[in-house]
């Protein structure tokens, strides 16, 4: 869930030119998918993310600083520009004062990532890992809508690798377009059982479902037993017949299908 955040985080402040705040998170997510082609990481290395470390293996600090370059979080030289991010964190956020406050929080507690010695200069992966650290350290503990659905982009990214599907394909799954060619919904099966939403059936999973609906709930109760009431309905994806049984690729399509028709009936942005 760590690396989630960060990657949530970095999406608000990421230096890119868009019309909206939504612009920016579909092209940020765009950048992901292009860095973790040059860098993919192992199942290990995101289980380590998860728990707030990056390890230290260099193709993940590399995937990382890659990502942070490409959004112009970190100048060509390795290093975390605080003006570049505090101004698209004014731009996109000077209507919200909340938010503001954070990104600009935030750039203020991780600038500090510039003092500290590097060995590998302005490749930036040794800073990319600090500034991962300080990341992870600065966010609150609440998966929000957003990161939710990154959430679920980063297993549809790691699946990527061994369900390769056209690149336009992959970005209609990140646009929460329910996927129509045998591919693109065997990825998503993919990522799902990597997340744990569906078995090793290729079933839904409610209890999995619920464990969500707590990391959502933000301190409101009612949010929380909004996501279950998605859950108990979308668990009926289980009881229609598909053409490739356990399998899971048709079972997913309706799944995701179903998430995208109800979240959003019970106050869910999607």
């Amino acid at each position: 869930m760590y690396v989630l955040k960060f990657f949530a985080c970095i999406v608000l402040i990421g230096c890119i030119k868009a019309k909206t705040l939504d612009d920016l998170k579909n092209n940020y997510l765009e950048m992901i998918v292009k860095c973790t082609s040059k860098y993919p990481i192992t199942d290990e290395d995101l289980e380590l993310l998860k728990t707030g470390d990056m390890g230290d293996k260099e193709s993940t600090k590399c995937l990382f600083a890659c990502v942070y370059k490409k959004t112009g979080m970190m100048d060509d030289k390795g290093m975390l520009d605080v003006d570049q991010t505090n101004k698209i964190v004014q731009t996109y956020f000077s209507d919200n004062s909340e938010e503001l406050k954070k990104g600009l929080a935030y750039t203020e507690a991780c600038k500090s990532v510039n003092d500290a010695p590097v060995t590998d200069g302005d490749r930036g992966c040794d800073r990319a890992a600090l500034l991962f650290k300080c990341t992870t350290e600065n966010l609150p503990a609440a998966l929000t809508d957003e990161e939710v659905k990154l959430e679920l982009m980063k297993h549809v990214m790691k699946c990527s690798k061994n369900h390769p599907v056209d690149f336009n394909e992959l970005m209609q799954l990140q646009k929460l377009v329910v996927p129509k060619t045998t591919e693109a919904k065997c990825l998503l099966a993919c990522a799902y059982r990597s997340e744990g939403i569906m078995t090793s059936k290729g079933l839904y999973d409610l209890e999995h479902a619920y464990s969500i609906a707590k990391l959502v709930k933000n301190g409101d109760d009612q949010r929380e037993e909004n996501a279950k009431k998605v859950a108990d309905i979308c668990v009926k994806v289980n009881e229609v017949e598909v053409s490739d049984g356990e399998k899971g690729c048709e079972r997913a399509a309706l799944i995701f299908k179903c998430t995208l028709d109800n979240a959003p009936k019970f106050g869910f942005k999607v």
